[in-house]
C-alpha cells in the first residue's frame, strides 16, 4: 500500500536568516525546524562536497590529528544560542573545529587498532537510512528494510557454513552482539546460579564485559591462557571447567576467539567445538575481526569449525568494508534469541504480523533500531562479491608480504606470524644486548615518533608480556607501497633510538 502524502506550498517556505522558514499563515503545516527545498538541497551538496573531498584527499594527509581538550573547549564550550544562524556557516565551522580531529580510520596507512574502510554506497546507503527515517524495530514499521535485514543475515549465514535454521540480526558492533549472545547462552543453559564463562587471555575487553551485563559475576569469568600461537590452551580449559563443576559452579558458555585483536590468531574451533558438545556448553565465537575471511578459501580454511558454534559475533564495519555501525550475531538455532528476548507489550500488539513477518525487536536487545543491513546490501550490489573476495584476500598477502619484511630486517624482531591480516613485531637488532625493560623503552619511544613524525598510524598491544608493535592491514585502499615505507620509518626511528641510547652521556 503506497500512501501519497499533500506537499505543502513553496510560498510557505520562506527562509529565516539561519536558514529555517519561518511559520506561515494560520492553519499552515510549516514548521521553524523545516527548510525549503533549495535549501535542503545546498547544503546536501555543501556536505557532499565535503565528504567527497576528504576521501580523495586521505592519501596525501596524515593518518590521524588530534588535539587537546582546552584547545577545543575554547573553540566549542559555550551555550546553545537562541536564535538561528546560517546553516553554511554552521557546517564550516563542523568542517573546521571539530571534524579533523580524529583518527582517520579508512587512510591507506591507518594500521592502529582495527580500522574500517568503507565504500562509498555504504555511506550513501546510511544517508539513505536516516533520511528515510526508518526504525526497523518491527515488520510494521519497516518491511522493506526488514526483508533485506533477512537476505544479507542469510548471506552471511551461508558464508559461515550455518545450517538452514540459523539466523540473527544486526547490532551496533560487536560489544552489543556479545551481550545478545550471553543472554541467549544464559537463558539455553537455564539461567543458572553461580554461572561461569570462559575465555581466551588474547579475547576482547568486549567479552568480559558483556558477561559482567548479563549478571556474570567478574570472579566467575575465567581468563585461560593461551599457548605460544596465541590460542586458547585446550588442556588449561577443560582442567578450568572441571574444577569449576567440581566447586559446585555453574560452566554455561565457552568464548572462542575467530581472528583476536592483538594477533589475528585464530582458536581451534573444531576442538572447541568438539569439547562444548561434550561438556553441553554454548560455544561463542568473536568473530567481529576475523569473521569475514570466509568469504575466501583460505580463510574458509583457518575458520574451520565455526559453523558448529552456537552463535558467532561479525562486524561489517571492520573487514567487510562498512561505515559504523555494522555489527551482527548469527546463531545456529534462530529459536535461542527469541525464545531469550521475545517479550509482549501491549503498545507493540499491532506489529504482529503472523509467524512469516519477524520483528527484529523481538531477537535482540534494541527497540529502535536503524536500517544497517542496508548498506552491506548495497555495496555488494555494487561493485560483486568477487571485488569483496579479493580486497580481503590482498590484506591477507600484504600481511605475510610485511612479516616477511620483518624477519629480513637486520633491525626487526617479528613476534608473531600473521594468521589474518595482523602483524606484531618489534625493533630488536641481531646481536642486540638489551634486556626486555630496554627493548620496551626503544619501542615504546618508537611508537611515539612514528605517532608525531610519521603519516603513518600504528598501535602496540602486549604479548604474553612483550611490548609489540602492531600494524593492522585490512584497508581495501592500502598498497605495498604504504606497509613498506610505514616499515622502513619504524626502522629508521628504531636505529635512531638505539643510537641515543649508545651516545656517551
Amino acid at each position: 500500500m503506497e500512501l501519497h502524502m499533500p506537499e505543502g506550498p513553496e510560498s510557505d517556505m520562506a527562509s529565516s536568516p539561519g536558514g529555517a522558514p519561518q511559520a506561515g499563515a494560520e492553519g499552515s503545516t510549516t514548521s521553524e525546524l523545516q527548510m525549503s527545498h533549495e535549501q535542503m538541497l545546498e547544503l546536501g551538496r555543501q556536505a557532499l562536497d565535503l565528504v567527497v573531498n576528504r576521501i580523495e584527499n586521505l592519501p596525501a594527509g596524515e593518518a590521524w590529528d588530534g588535539e587537546f581538550r582546552k584547545v577545543l573547549e575554547a573553540h566549542l564550550a559555550e551555550d546553545p544560542p537562541e536564535g538561528p544562524n546560517p546553516a553554511s556557516e554552521v557546517l564550516d565551522r563542523l568542517a573546521r573545529d571539530v571534524l579533523p580531529y580524529t583518527a582517520r580510520l579508512d587512510h591507506p596507512r591507518f594500521f592502529g587498532f582495527i580500522p574500517t574502510s568503507p565504500t562509498w554506497p555504504g555511506i550513501v546507503a546510511d544517508f539513505l537510512a536516516a533520511g528515510y527515517l526508518i526504525n526497523q524495530c518491527t515488520w510494521l514499521v519497516a518491511s522493506g528494510p526488514s526483508q533485506l535485514e533477512l537476505v544479507v543475515i542469510d548471506w552471511f549465514r551461508r558464508w559461515l557454513g550455518y545450517p538452514e535454521g540459523a539466523g540473527g540480526l544486526f547490532t551496533s558492533g560487536g560489544s552489543a552482539a556479545s551481550v545478545d549472545a550471553f543472554v541467549a547462552a544464559r537463558e539455553a543453559a537455564g539461567n543458572p546460579e553461580r554461572a561461569t564463562v570462559y575465555m581466551s587471555d588474547q579475547s576482547h575487553s568486549a567479552l568480559p564485559r558483556a558477561a559482567v551485563i548479563v549478571g556474570v559475576r567478574r570472579d566467575h569469568i575465567r581468563s585461560v591462557p593461551s599457548d605460544s600461537s596465541f590460542q586458547i590452551d585446550m588442556e588449561a580449559l577443560s582442567r578450568a571447567v572441571a574444577d569449576d563443576r567440581a566447586a559446585g559452579l555453574h560452566p554455561i558458555a565457552v568464548c572462542a576467539n575467530a581472528g583476536t585483536s592483538s594477533t589475528g590468531s585464530v582458536d581451534p574451533l573444531e576442538e572447541l567445538a568438539d569439547f562444548c558438545e561434550a561438556e553441553g556448553l554454548w560455544l561463542h565465537v568473536d568473530a567481529a575481526y576475523g569473521g569475514f575471511a570466509a568469504v575466501t578459501e583460505r580463510g574458509k580454511q583457518l575458520l574451520r569449525g565455526i559453523e558448529r558454534a552456537d552463535s558467532v559475533g561479525l562486524d561489517a564495519h571492520k573487514w567487510f568494508f562498512q561505515p559504523y555501525e555494522a555489527g551482527c550475531l548469527l546463531v545456529k538455532d534462530r529459536e535461542t534469541l527469541s525464545d531469550a528476548f521475545q517479550m509482549g507489550h501491549d503498545i507493540l500488539q499491532d506489529t504482529v504480523w503472523g509467524a512469516n513477518h519477524p520483528n527484529f525487536a523481538d531477537i535482540g536487545l534494541q527497540l529502535s533500531r536503524s536500517a544497517r543491513a542496508l548498506k552491506v546490501w548495497m555495496s555488494v550490489q555494487t561493485f560483486g562479491m568477487d571485488a569483496f573476495r579479493r580486497a580481503v584476500e590482498r590484506s591477507m598477502e600484504l600481511a605475510v608480504r610485511a612479516h616477511d619484511y620483518v624477519r629480513a630486517s637486520p633491525t626487526l624482531e617479528a613476534l608473531s606470524t600473521p594468521t589474518l591480516g595482523i602483524v606484531c613485531f618489534r625493533v630488536n637488532p641481531e646481536g642486540s644486548a638489551l634486556d626486555a625493560a630496554a627493548l620496551e623503552e626503544v619501542n615504546r619511544t618508537v611508537l611515539a615518533q612514528m605517532f608525531w613524525d610519521d603519516p603513518a598510524f600504528m598501535s602496540s598491544t602486549m604479548l604474553h608480556g612483550t611490548f609489540a608493535l602492531r600494524m593492522c592491514i585490512i584497508n581495501h585502499t592500502t598498497t605495498w607501497d604504504d606497509v613498506r615505507e610505514t616499515l622502513e620509518a619504524v626502522e629508521r626511528f628504531g636505529q635512531q633510538a638505539l643510537s641515543k641510547r649508545d651516545a656517551p652521556a
